[in-house]
């Protein structure tokens, strides 16, 4: 079908079961009988390829030059492990010369360590790819060690080739990589590997990767340091606790273009709350969406709200359910008085699972206190101990 003189091929949820080449008929004569420069995008997702039958629409795709966008989500429902990394290959095979290609969407296809191995060839040979949608594949610890590495690498084969000062991929701005069990090693290797070469990265989505504090510390360091254009991050379900808290407060200045920031479900905490709150209140003036929810934020934290929107009329989502205060008290009139006077009326959630405030002993608000002064502070004191580890990591890489 033609969409504004761009040709796009779609199977998109046809739930065809595709294993030999004569399954793949169909596909590769519609795909042949397409002028080689006008195929733009192709959509396979909601199908299943089988080897032969990957390597035959693989085939067709060899002499489609003009690529952009290549969605193989959801393709190998059904398929046995070691067909899934063959298959795949066939693909990277087709795509791997493809000049124009900028978007490459693998979500939801359960090939875990084994499938990164085949993309790896592809990340770094093809250096034009601008988005990397690698959603719910299972990745674990390797794989993810697997796709720090070969960015890494293809970051070094770039500044080879084009003679350049620095090895970086500056058309990298998106990366999704969301629901991989990455857990706190693979995030430290791609925060001490690929984040560095990745200095145009826009959009970062990591939710639900099982990525503890030590993770999130060095996670967050590395987009600081190295990644200055952020401007979506979402780290949604992943455990921030008061270092996470800290390292979030100190990262934030870096990125003045932040739009969306999800850390819903991390378990700030009391403490870690009102340290991020204090910290993002004078800055992230573009801040349109903030996900808060599930962060045993309680009412002191709460009433830190109120300021933090002053200088953000911008915001339209601002969700604080399953936090530690009522639902009913006036500082949830303010904040939702505030988002009206700026448009945004139906900005905040339904606040239906709030946690029961607990009295806290005076010894408990104090050592609250003192976190939130002490906290920067001590940030700087772990320096050392992230750069320590970066150092370790870097020297005891393998691919």
């Amino acid at each position: 079908m033609k969409i504004n003189e761009k040709v796009v091929y779609g199977k998109c949820g046809q739930v065809l079961k595709l294993t030999s080449a004569a399954d793949a008929a169909i596909v590769v004569e519609e795909l042949n009988a397409l002028e080689a420069e006008t195929l733009e995008e192709i959509v396979f997702s909601g199908n299943t390829f089988g080897v032969e039958a990957a390597k035959a629409v693989a085939e067709a795709l060899k002499n489609k030059s003009s690529l952009k966008i290549a969605n193989l989500g959801d393709i190998f429902t059904g398929r046995l492990k070691d067909e899934i990394p063959l298959a795949l290959d066939a693909f990277v095979d087709a795509l791997v010369d493809k000049t124009q290609l900028q978007v490459i969407d693998l979500c939801d296809n359960a090939f875990g360590p084994a499938g990164a191995a085949p993309i790896r060839r592809l990340f770094i040979e093809n250096r034009s790819i601008t988005t990397l949608k690698l959603n719910n594949n299972g990745l674990g610890i390797e794989g993810g060690r697997l796709i720090a590495t070969s960015l890494n690498d293809a970051a070094a084969a770039n500044k080879n080739s084009n003679s350049a000062k620095t090895a970086v991929l500056p058309n990298i701005h998106t990366i999704i990589m969301g629901r991989n069990r990455l857990e706190t090693v693979a995030a430290q290797h791609l925060s001490l590997l690929a984040f560095p070469v990745l200095p145009n990265l826009k959009e970062l989505r990591m939710p639900q990767n099982g990525i503890r504090p030590e993770g999130i510390q060095v996670l967050l360091k590395a987009l600081g340091q190295s990644c200055p254009l952020i401007e979506v991050l979402d780290l949604q379900d992943n455990t921030f606790t008061k270092p996470g808290s800290i390292a979030l407060a100190a990262a934030l200045p870096s990125w003045p273009n932040l739009t969306t920031l999800n850390v819903g479900d991390c378990l700030l905490g009391k403490a870690g709350s009102k340290v991020f709150l204090r910290a993002i209140t004078p800055i992230a003036p573009k801040l349109e969406s903030l996900i808060y929810t599930f962060n045993e934020m309680d009412l002191a934290g709460a009433q830190l709200i109120p300021a933090m929107l002053a200088n953000k009329p911008q915001v339209r989502v601002l969700h604080l359910n399953g936090n530690v205060f009522d639902a009913d008290n006036a500082v949830v009139d303010t904040i939702r008085a505030i988002l009206e006077r700026n448009g945004h009326g139906d900005a905040l959630d339904e606040l239906e699972d709030m946690e029961e405030p607990n009295s806290d002993s005076e010894d408990e608000e104090e050592e609250e206190e003192e976190e939130g002064e002490n906290g920067v502070q001590e940030h700087q004191e772990k320096e050392d101990d992230v750069d320590a580890l970066a150092d370790a990591l870097g020297g005891g890489l393998k691919v």
